[in-house]
């Protein structure tokens, strides 16, 4: 890949989340042409942002076309890549560990085809696909992921992670927003794309003819369909693209902090500006006559000269410096950075300084860990929304051709995330919630030591019918055991 000039970089498009694109028309042989047309424009403003986005990740910030009009010669340009930092603490805060399966329910059969499922989940390499969704939402505010069926025996599913400057979904326009059509964009060759256009009953093959080539030159790509060449039947029954999103807006992690981190940026070119230019100092000879030959490169290279005054005007050669107050900068920038870590829901190494007196949980209050939890919740439930739509996808293929049985009732997606962190407060509060005659797996599950509270007691079974003196179920009256069933 040639490099990008400063010509050729993306223009700041407005950074408002990504639009949803919606529409109220089914697919159709002699609609498809128009209706592409249509949703591939609402995609084309999308694109910009995502493209800037995802240069703006890459280094390519506004910082580089900087220009001093005031000795040029000492133009410093500095990049904190600061979106890259928060991207990359995003996705390994999130993602701490793969997620998985648990069972909804106590039931054997039920929790053994999790297993098989779970089993199935990391044959299709969607483990580390989510890990590829998650780092594109979390750069431009969306994601794509891509299911399919495959011929092999051993791996029924494959899922890839589509690039959601060339993949979108188009969405109705009930209040469920379920998902009328894919589309992506696979380009053949300098003149011409093909649209794989995915309904729930068909896939449309459209070629297009395109211009822009997003990465080689950073213009956004842009395709204008031109005609059905195939439709075949989709059998799968489903739309296999699935948008995930950071946010209800769509807007990727470092995106509504990017003028602070372009602040960062200009503070620190011009600081080091300010440290260059005080060391390379302008000189002003006042009343002062040189020697013949002396010149301005004569005075610098030698690093000394002889002077003498002129008529009764004392000479005076001096150096005229002024220091850029370092501290004062200092402040500012740190400023700078720790609002970029408060919007963004980040922990801060250094907001409590170095030495306090606080401990446990109010370590995690002051340092922003808290903060940092309740984002990657939020993500999490938008996730589980979006993951969904993956859930009944790959059943649907499991129960096909490996006879799984698993309805989509049975099971939940789970997140492994700091089931260590405070862990002395997490046990305190479980043995507080066990006094009270809570059952162990709720007492697991308020008190936050356990992700998957069912799976932990039932292995755990022995043990903890030890610890809470459980003891084998006696014979109950009729009547009671009525009543408890109604309850």
């Amino acid at each position: 890949m040639s490099e990008i000039t400063t010509s050729e970089r993306p223009i700041t498009p407005p950074l408002v989340g990504r639009l949803n694109i919606y529409s109220n028309t089914s697919l159709n042989e002699e609609n498809i042409i128009v209706e592409l047309s249509k949703s591939l424009a609402s995609h084309f403003v999308n694109v910009a942002a995502i493209e800037y986005l995802y240069w703006y990740r890459r280094g390519l910030q506004p910082i580089l076309d900087k220009v001093k009009d005031v000795r040029p010669e000492i133009n410093h340009i500095v990049v904190e890549n600061h979106a890259d930092e928060i991207v990359a603490f995003k996705n390994g805060y999130f993602l701490t560990q793969p997620a998985f399966y648990i069972s909804r329910t106590k039931d054997e059969a039920v929790t053994d085809k999790v297993k098989q499922l779970n089993e199935y989940l990391y044959l299709s390499g969607k483990n580390e696909v989510d890990n590829k969704v998650v780092d594109w939402f979390h750069t431009t505010g969306t994601g794509i992921l891509y299911v399919m069926p495959t011929d092999s025996d051993e791996i029924p599913v494959k899922t890839y992670a589509l690039d959601p400057r060339s993949a979108f979904v188009v969405y109705d326009l009930t209040p469920a927003h379920e998902p009328l059509y894919g589309v992506n964009v696979v380009l053949e060759n300098d003149k011409e794309a093909i649209l794989d256009v995915y309904t729930r009953d068909k896939k449309y093959t459209v070629r297009c003819g395109y211009i822009g080539k997003f990465i080689s030159n950073g213009e956004p790509l842009e395709v204008t369909p031109v005609a059905l060449e195939r439709v075949e039947a989709n059998p799968l029954g489903y739309i296999p693209m699935v948008e995930y999103h950071y946010n209800s807006v769509n807007m990727g992690a470092f995106e509504s902090v990017i003028p602070l981190l372009d602040a960062i940026n200009e503070t620190m070119s011009d600081r080091i500006d300010g440290i260059d230019q005080f060391i390379q100092s302008l000189a002003i000879a006042i009343n002062c006559d040189f020697e013949d030959g002396v010149t301005a490169n004569t005075i610098r290279q030698a690093g000394m000269i002889t002077i003498k005054s002129v008529g009764d005007n004392k000479a005076d050669f001096k150096i005229l410096s002024e220091q850029l107050d370092q501290g004062q900068t200092q402040v500012l920038v740190d400023y700078l950075y720790q609002q970029v870590l408060t919007i963004c829901g980040m922990p801060s190494t250094t907001k409590g300084g170095t030495s306090t007196s606080d401990t446990g949980a109010a370590v995690l209050y002051r340092d922003g860990w808290y903060q940092a939890d309740t984002f990657a919740r939020n993500t999490e439930d938008l996730f589980k929304e979006a993951n969904r739509r993956f859930d009944e996808i790959f059943i649907s293929i499991l129960n096909r051709k490996k006879g799984l049985g698993i309805k989509i009732s049975d099971f939940e997606l789970q997140f492994v995330r700091n089931e260590t962190a405070n862990l002395l407060v997490k046990t305190q509060g479980a043995l507080n919630l066990k006094q009270l005659g809570l059952s162990p797996e709720i007492t697991l599950a308020k008190s936050g030591i356990s992700n998957d509270p069912v799976a932990d007691v039932a292995n755990s079974k022995p043990f903890i019918e030890a610890a809470w003196n459980i003891q084998p179920t006696e014979v109950v009256d009729e009547n009671i055991a009525e009543d408890r069933e109604v309850l």
